[in-house]
């Protein structure tokens, strides 16, 4: 039994597949709680996910390592009420402050991400509990896994889980946050997915931007109406903006289906249809955007496939979009 330090214990799943996140702020990739907690303490974490409720008590004296010593098993709640994970610390005394975490819900339909972020501490509070599409990403300076995580969330396979670590920004900088989800069991509730995402900043030192990343913002520079986005070959989403956003146009929480023109939407088709038969570009002109003053923004589109993140794909399930603002955009 680790004495002294937190235990991260998710509890998204059946009882006999909980497992250990974190130990403090050191990450542990899904770590069976049943080898990691004595079984004779293991009925105390149980107490607290049933009734939702801390347990605090003075453990009994024995031979164990953890003779005498104080538990602390607190449950972590998410927006439906139902228990996450548990925050379990065995030591002397009174437990230090636990790391921070935050329970979520996907919905990976609408990508929908309903999160009580006020769990990660003052430097994440935000008002806001709910996000749709890309403004999941709004705050994240680099995630090399998000897109194996969308790849995960569309295919919502039964039973499924997906953990990653992700830089986000915050009120005082730059930190490390492991975000582990699963869904469930049943194919009917299968695009549901529940998950907390915890503070590992202590032990993951948040990572800079990636040189593709760096490379981009200095085109950006030199192109100041050049824009990059990725979007999804399934449903033609919007997933991720690369590149900040293309100022005043119409993307965030609404339904993408009405950003394109209704005239230019065919070729927007089209494109998506020539890219899951093999193309490597296509071009799109003029294309019309929805504005958020009602207008169109025109631009013109190049769009190249990106490498699949499901193993044997028979198509691109990702497109790189790369958006030219026209100045002089001609009429709607």
């Amino acid at each position: 039994m680790i004495i002294e330090r937190w235990l991260l214990i998710e509890t998204l799943g059946r009882v006999d597949s909980w497992s250990v996140l974190a130990i403090g702020t050191s990450p542990r990739e899904w770590k069976s709680f049943q080898r990691a907690v004595p079984g004779r303490l293991q009925p105390l974490v149980a107490t607290a996910y049933a009734s939702g409720s801390m347990v605090d008590q003075v453990l009994p004296t024995s031979r164990q390592a953890w003779s005498g010593q104080h538990l602390r098993a607190v449950p972590i709640l998410g927006t439906d009420q139902q228990v996450y994970a548990i925050h379990l610390w065995v030591g002397a005394g009174d437990p230090p402050p636990a790391p921070g975490v935050a329970p979520f819900v996907i919905d990976a339909r609408t990508r929908r991400l309903d999160a009580l972020t006020r769990g990660l501490w003052p430097d994440f509070a935000s008002d806001r509990t709910s996000r749709i599409g890309a403004e999941i990403f709004e705050m994240v300076e680099r995630f090399d896994g998000a897109l194996d995580l969308v790849a995960n969330l569309t295919r919502s396979e039964p039973d499924s889980r997906w953990l990653g670590t992700a830089t986000v920004r915050s009120k005082t900088g730059p930190r490390s946050i492991l975000a582990a989800t699963r869904n469930a069991v049943t194919v009917a509730e299968r695009h549901r997915w529940r998950g907390v995402a915890v503070d590992v900043t202590g032990t993951v030192a948040p990572q800079h931007k990636s040189f593709e990343a760096t490379a981009l913002d200095m085109l950006r520079r030199a192109q100041p109406n050049l824009y990059l986005a990725i979007v999804d070959t399934a449903q033609i989403r919007l997933i991720r903006w690369v590149t900040e956003p293309v100022p005043a146009m119409r993307w965030a929480s609404i339904d993408e289906r009405t950003v394109p023109h209704p005239a230019d939407r065919p070729r927007i088709i089209a494109a998506r249809n020539a890219m899951r038969s093999g193309a490597d570009h296509h071009q799109l002109r003029a294309v019309r955007l929805a504005s958020e003053n009602s207008g169109w923004i025109i631009a013109n589109l190049e769009i190249s496939p990106l490498p699949a993140t499901t193993p044997n794909s028979p198509a691109p399930e990702f497109v790189l979009v790369q958006l030219e603002v026209l100045d002089n955009p001609g009429p709607a």
